[in-house]
């Protein structure tokens, strides 16, 4: 349910959303998350004629509540966004949001619901030109929880290079960080109580897009695209779930101190209540995934309407337990055919148009 102004400079909007406890659409798609109210304020400013150094610019932002049925407080905050096109035909944006602590009904993967820190989150970008044979873009986004539980920085560069018409180039290296306290590992039991097993992880991903596009004639083009992409987590100071709804931070969880965990090959011995016997086991999970995919197709229209195009498919992947990140030697791993062996598909597809 929502209330609309969208015309002039100023709009405004007031809605209203919810999802019954039993509302269930999983036969048709994908849902998170039911049993919320989500009560929304929203305003912002269109400026559309040129003036100064500008050709447009808007900004907007909203206040935002969560409830559920049972009228607890779920959440709520702050966004804002900006963006404005200048008269060089560059373009800026920025936006960001803060949000209050938040209940959770998925932290704990079916288990009771846990308290969880508020968060602030912000990003910034721009792009040159697009008419122009060089085009640059440039983006980051940054997150950063209360109490120091997590934080995130991703970063990415987009280069695009047109020497002429019919060929252009892009390269979009892209980086991204982030440290965890709180990321689910496993459920087990301990003497009949369920001990929902979290650890710190500190991840790395860093990746390359490559894209090719060649127009030899209206009817015959090639395209190709390729990404490496290199991601880590490295797992530590495993912790067990104590009082999920506690007011302190601290108090919703236990380090495993050194005498209650050991590592033991791939796994960890835990002796909970250290008597010298191992009461359950967690597996190590530490990651080191490395892929590149890569597609080129050719597209020939032999007649009006009618087409064929050949397409080859390459996928190489190497996965390791190490954790660490050594990006030039991740990716020797991939071209090593001593360690890896490419997956490729070739396939063809032809259509013809018959005209009635």
């Amino acid at each position: 349910m929502q209330i609309v102004k969208q015309n002039g400079h100023w709009n405004f909007m007031g809605a209203v959303l919810w999802k019954t406890p039993g509302f269930e659409t999983n036969d048709l798609g994908y849902m998170r998350v039911t049993d919320q109210i989500l009560s929304v304020l929203w305003g912002g400013y269109n400026q559309f004629n040129p003036k100064g150094f500008y050709k447009s610019f808007n900004i907007n932002s909203d206040f935002f509540a969560i409830n559920n049925f049972g009228g607890n407080w779920v959440g709520g905050g702050y966004e804002w966004n900006a963006n404005i096109n200048l008269k060089n035909f560059w373009n800026a944006w920025t936006g960001g949001s803060l949000n209050t602590s938040s209940l959770s009904t998925d932290m704990l993967r079916g288990g009771p619901m846990m308290k969880l820190p508020g968060t602030f989150n912000s990003r910034i970008g721009f792009s040159t030109d697009n008419r122009k044979k060089l085009v640059l873009s440039v983006f980051a986004n940054g997150s950063k929880e209360f109490e120091n539980s997590s934080n995130n920085l991703y970063t990415e560069v987009d280069i695009t290079y047109k020497p002429s018409d019919f060929i252009f180039f892009t390269v979009s290296p892209s980086y991204n960080k982030s440290y965890s306290e709180l990321q689910y590992v496993t459920q087990t039991d301990f003497n009949g109580i369920n001990r929902y097993i979290f650890a710190s992880i500190n991840q790395k991903t860093i990746s390359t897009s490559f894209r090719v596009n060649l127009n030899l004639s209206p009817n015959l083009t090639f395209q190709y695209w390729g990404q490496p992409f290199v991601a880590t987590g490295k797992y530590f100071d495993y912790k067990f779930i104590m009082t999920p709804m506690a007011n302190s931070y601290q108090d919703r969880f236990q380090t495993y101190s050194q005498s209650q965990i050991s590592l033991s090959g791939d796994h960890y011995n835990v002796d909970e209540n250290v008597d010298g016997k191992t009461d359950y086991t967690i597996g190590k999970s530490d990651f080191n995934v490395k892929q590149f995919l890569s597609n080129l197709v050719v597209r020939w229209e032999y007649s009006p309407g009618s087409t064929v195009f050949l397409v080859w498919s390459q996928t190489r992947s190497y996965n390791s337990d190490s954790g660490q990140m050594d990006f030039f030697n991740n990716i020797g791993d991939l071209f090593n055919k001593g360690k890896n062996t490419p997956h490729n598909v070739f396939l063809v597809k032809f259509s013809y148009r018959f005209g009635l």
